[in-house]
């Protein structure tokens, strides 16, 4: 990038015309020439120096430029100059990923390239006030990103004339952070609200049963068994809560062995043997294999999924797990002939608190994170998920972990 160009070449030949001046004092530079040799041999012998120092003076510029002219055009975030009119004059070549306004930057209006009319009023702030500014510009409908910009004054030697006011902006993209950001605000609403409803039952009933509303015997006891599941259904949810915080934050120091998971799969049907009675579902484990990994990770994966295809399998259902390793990969599928999920949903089954069917998943106990914490213990493992699922047929989801070192 060709920065200042003309008036870097002026402050070159005002350098050179000083170094020339001072040279005709010096007796040893070649202007000293014999006076025999004329005037004309030490004019010469002087432009040829002058030639010579200028290519020096030129290539050092020249590599001057194209150093800082790479590292700005390799700089992830945009930078632009913008002048007291409004123009930008000079761009690296990042400052295009952001800005699609326009085909070519120099020389266009900013509100031409950007037209967000809070930057246009950041940049006058910096130019007229001398205000740094830094404010958030969505251009997702544009370039896709959310982008940061940091608007600061620059006046000084930037233009030809004296001292012009001017602007520098700095776009950041911000997109990732932004989008995390409104993730957590969004989770801190659904954690609030799911937690709000068991507690708002727990004192609901409490008051009844403190009030001496409801007489001894069944009623009473009813009251006390739905305490007693709303209490148990606010406790799984903070243990959902707490373990998928544990994944993300990535802070828990784990030990790393071979786990059975064959075995780890009969020991959850086992605990499942009460519901799986109930609801006259057989359940069955194909396959063994040993996998390195943190055994909670491991236990939490074979559990959500599991515990899912039962819960929403239907009367006299079944259940099958699937466990197939080979030299590279594993392989864990969870199969179930249940009310399945409609096509519209299955993009969105492993986001947290989403839920298909809202009422039955709180009947079931359901805390609407299950699905979210394998999906997060399969992206720890490098693996990757596939769901296969049709309304009142069944879901089927297969979890492929790729082997790691011992």
């Amino acid at each position: 990038m060709e920065l200042f160009r003309k008036k870097q070449d002026a402050a070159d030949l005002r350098m050179l015309a000083d170094r020339l001046e001072r040279l005709r004092e010096d007796p040893d530079c070649p202007f000293a020439a014999p006076a025999a040799e004329g005037d004309t041999a030490r004019i010469i012998a002087g432009i040829e120096y002058l030639v010579d120092e200028l290519a020096e003076t030129r290539r050092a510029l020249d590599g001057e430029r194209r150093r800082a002219s790479y590292i700005l055009d390799n700089m992830d975030s945009g930078l632009l100059l913008v002048d007291a009119g409004g123009a930008i004059t000079q761009c690296n070549a990042s400052a295009y990923k952001y800005l699609s306004g326009c085909e070519e930057l120099v020389g266009a209006r900013l509100e031409a390239a950007c037209p967000d009319p809070a930057l246009v009023k950041a940049v006058k702030k910096a130019v007229e006030g001398e205000v740094s500014s830094v404010l958030d510009i969505d251009l997702t409908a544009t370039s896709g990103a959310i982008v940061s910009a940091r608007v600061s004054p620059a006046a000084g030697a930037l233009f030809e004339g004296d001292r012009q006011a001017a602007a520098v902006i700095v776009l950041t993209n911000v997109t990732q952070e932004r989008q995390m950001e409104a993730m957590r605000s969004e989770f801190i609403a659904n954690i609030s609200h799911e937690l709000k409803t068991p507690i708002t039952s727990i004192l609901g009933f409490t008051e009844l049963l403190t009030a001496g509303v409801v007489p001894e015997g069944e009623k009473r006891r009813e009251f006390l068994e739905r305490i007693g599941e709303e209490a148990r259904r606010m406790s799984a949810l903070i243990d959902d809560i707490l373990h998928l915080s544990s994944l993300e934050s990535k802070q828990t120091e784990e030990v790393w062995e071979m786990v059975d998971l064959r075995a780890l799969a009969e020991d959850i049907l086992r605990s499942l043997e009460p519901q799986l009675q109930r609801r006259q579902i057989t359940a069955e484990v194909v396959g063994a294999a040993r996998y390195r990994a943190y055994p909670d990770d491991m236990r939490q994966l074979l559990k959500n999924l599991i515990e899912n295809a039962v819960k929403y399998n239907r009367e006299g259902g079944r259940v099958e797990v699937r466990i197939a390793p080979d030299a590279y990969q594993c392989v864990i599928g969870v199969s179930d002939t249940g009310i399945g999920i409609p096509l519209e949903h299955q993009s969105r089954v492993f986001e947290r608190f989403y839920r298909v069917d809202k009422g039955r998943s709180k009947r079931e106990g359901g805390t609407g994170l299950g699905l979210s914490i394998v999906k997060h213990i399969t992206a720890k493992y490098g693996g990757r998920i596939t769901l296969v699922s049709r309304p009142e047929e069944g879901t089927s989801i297969r979890v492929t972990l790729p082997i790691t070192e011992e």
